[in-house]
C-alpha cells in the first residue's frame, strides 16, 4: 500500500510526491538559517551599523585631456574625409583586458536603440555644425567683410577676425576642458557645457547679421568661437567617454559622413544666399541651434556625476594641452610639421573668396554670383579629391610601408598646388589648385596623424602627446591668419598668399626631412 498522498501538479493531474533525498532537510549553519537583517535589527541597531561602516571613496572620473580617445576625436575635426588607420594607443581600452567592450567608461551597457541614437545624434550634430561653419567661413563672413572694408581692407579684416577667433577658441578650450572635468551635476559633466556653449554660440551667430563694421564682426565672431569651443570640447569628450570601445569606429564613421555632407551643403548654401548674406547668417545660427538640440536630445542622456569624486583643480590641469614633459626631438619635429602644414592650409583656404573675386585686379572684381559659384565648385572639387586621396594614401602606405615617404609625397604635392596659381592666376589655375590641394592636404594630414600616433614615446601618456599635437594645429592656423594679414596689407597682388602657403609647406617638408635624417642616425 502506497503511503504517499497524491499531489496536484500544474495541470491538475494527481501524481505521487517524489521520495525526499537523504539529509535533504539539513540546515547549513550561517547560510540557511541566516536572518533577514532588515527585519531582525531594530532602528537603533541599524544606526549603529551605519556608524561603524567603512565608506569607500567614490571613483574619480578621468580628465578629458588624459583620455586618448577624446584626443583622437578632436584630432579628426580638421579633416572631414577620414582619419588615420593607425590605432590610437589607449592602455585603458577594454580590448586589452577582461572588461566588456560593450560598456562605456562608467560601466553602462547601452542598448541597440541607444547605440543607434548615438550614431544618428553625433552624425547630425556634426552635420549642422559643419554646415554652419562652412557657410560662414568660406562665403558669408568674407562677403560681409568685403562689402564693409573693400578688397584690401576686407582681406586684412578677415585676417584679424579669424586670428582673434582662433586665439579665443584656444584659450577657451584650455579652460573649458578642466572645468568640465570638475563639473558635478545630475545631467553629467559635459552636457551642461554643451548646452551653455550652444546658447552662447546661437546668440552671437544671430548677432552677426546686425554687425555693420569690421570691428563689430570681429568681436561677435570671437564670442561666437568661445561658444563653439565649449560645444566642440564637450562633444569630443562625450564621444571618447560615452561610446563603448566596440562601437567607437562605427560612431566615428557616421560622424565623418555627417561632417563631409555638412561641408558640401554649407558651401552651396552660401552660394544660394549670396544676395541675402544677413538671412544666410541667421539660418546658420539656426543650424548651430539644431546641432545643440540634436546633441542634447537625440544622443542618450549622460549619466549623473553628483556622486563622483572631484579632486581639486590645479594649475597643471590648464597646461595639459600645451606641453608634455621631456618631449623627444622627433616629437618636436612632428609638432612643427603640423604647425607649418596647418598654417599653409589656412593661407590657401581661408582667403579663397578674395583670391577668386579679385584675380583680375582690385578694380576688376568678378560678379558676386560668379564668385560664389566658383568658390563652391572649388570646394566640391577639393572634397572629391580628398575622398580620392583617402584610398590612394592607404594604397601607398601599404605598398611602401613607409609613412614618412607618404608624408613627403603629400608635402611635395601641396607645394605644387600652391605654386600653380602663382604661375597661372586664372580660372583654370585655381581649379587645378583646388583639385591638387584637396588631394595633397588630406594626404599630408592623414600621414601626419599616423606618424604622430606611431611616434608617441610613452604609451601611458598618449593622451597628453595627442593633445599637444592638436594644439600645434590650432597655433598653425593662428600663424596662417597672421601671415595672411601681413600679405594682404603689403602685397600688390592677392596671389602672393599662395607664395607664403608654399613657403609654409616647404617648412613642413624641411621638418619632415630633419625627422627622417634624425631617425636614420638612430
Amino acid at each position: 500500500m502506497n503511503d504517499q498522498s497524491p499531489q496536484q501538479d500544474a495541470d491538475g493531474a494527481g501524481r505521487p510526491a517524489p521520495r525526499p533525498f537523504p539529509n535533504s532537510d539539513y540546515v547549513r549553519p550561517g547560510i540557511d538559517d541566516r536572518p533577514d537583517l532588515d527585519k531582525a535589527l531594530t532602528d537603533e541597531d541599524k544606526a549603529a551599523v551605519a556608524r561603524l561602516a567603512v565608506r569607500q571613496k567614490p571613483k574619480t572620473p578621468p580628465a578629458a585631456a588624459d583620455q586618448p580617445e577624446v584626443q583622437a576625436a578632436a584630432m579628426g575635426v580638421n579633416v572631414p574625409v577620414g582619419g588615420a588607420d593607425e590605432p590610437v594607443p589607449d592602455l585603458e581600452s577594454a580590448f586589452l583586458d577582461m572588461r566588456d567592450p560593450m560598456v562605456d567608461a562608467n560601466g553602462y551597457r547601452p542598448t541597440k536603440a541607444e547605440v543607434l541614437r548615438m550614431k544618428i545624434g553625433f552624425a547630425c550634430t556634426a552635420f549642422f555644425l559643419a554646415f554652419a561653419l562652412a557657410a560662414l567661413n568660406i562665403t558669408l563672413v568674407p562677403q560681409e567683410l568685403d562689402v564693409l572694408g573693400g578688397p584690401v581692407g576686407g582681406a586684412v579684416a578677415l585676417s584679424w577676425v579669424l586670428g582673434v577667433g582662433i586665439l579665443c577658441s584656444l584659450v577657451a578650450t584650455i579652460f573649458f576642458l578642466p572645468l568640465s572635468d570638475h563639473t558635478r551635476t545630475p545631467l553629467g559633466r559635459r552636457a551642461p557645457w554643451f548646452a551653455g556653449g550652444t546658447l552662447v554660440a546661437v546668440i552671437f551667430a544671430f548677432s552677426l547679421s546686425a554687425c555693420h563694421t569690421p570691428v563689430a564682426v570681429g568681436i561677435v565672431w570671437a564670442l561666437l568661437q568661445i561658444g563653439l569651443a565649449a560645444m566642440l570640447c564637450s562633444l569630443h569628450a562625450s564621444i571618447g567617454e560615452r561610446v563603448p570601445d566596440k562601437f567607437r569606429d562605427a560612431v566615428g564613421m557616421w560622424r565623418t559622413v555627417g561632417v563631409l555632407a555638412g561641408l558640401v551643403f554649407g558651401i552651396w548654401f552660401g552660394v544660394l544666399m549670396a544676395s541675402e548674406p544677413g538671412v544666410g547668417m541667421d539660418l546658420c545660427a539656426v543650424g548651430v541651434l539644431a546641432a545643440g538640440i540634436l546633441g542634447l536630445l537625440v544622443v542618450p542622456r549622460e549619466s549623473s556625476t553628483v556622486y563622483s569624486r572631484a579632486k581639486p583643480m590645479e594649475t597643471a590641469d590648464l597646461l595639459v594641452t600645451l606641453r608634455v614633459d621631456h618631449p623627444t626631438a622627433i616629437w618636436r619635429t612632428i609638432c612643427l610639421m603640423r604647425l607649418f602644414a596647418s598654417a599653409g592650409v589656412m593661407l590657401a583656404v581661408a582667403y579663397v573668396w578674395f583670391v577668386v573675386r579679385y584675380r583680375r585686379g582690385v578694380d576688376a572684381g568678378l560678379d558676386l554670383r560668379a564668385t560664389m559659384t566658383m568658390v563652391a565648385l572649388m570646394g566640391l572639387l577639393a572634397c572629391a579629391m580628398a575622398l580620392l586621396s583617402e584610398g590612394v594614401t592607404d594604397l601607398l602606405r601599404a605598398s611602401f610601408d613607409n609613412g614618412r615617404l607618404v608624408l613627403m609625397i603629400g608635402v611635395a604635392l601641396a607645394i605644387v598646388a600652391a605654386v600653380v596659381p602663382l604661375v597661372s592666376y586664372t580660372t583654370a589655375g585655381l581649379y587645378v589648385f583646388a583639385g591638387i590641394g584637396g588631394f595633397a592636404v588630406h594626404m599630408v594630414d592623414d600621414a601626419l596623424r599616423s606618424l604622430a600616433v606611431a611616434s608617441v614615446p610613452q604609451l601611458d601618456r598618449a593622451a597628453g602627446y595627442l593633445a599637444v599635437f592638436n594644439t600645434s594645429a590650432t597655433v598653425g592656423r593662428l600663424l596662417g591668419a597672421a601671415v595672411g594679414g601681413f600679405v594682404f596689407a603689403y602685397a600688390t597682388a592677392f596671389s602672393s598668399v599662395f607664395l607664403w602657403a608654399a613657403i609654409m609647406f616647404a617648412c613642413a617638408g624641411a621638418c619632415g626631412a630633419a625627422a627622417i635624417a634624425y631617425s636614420s642616425k638612430r
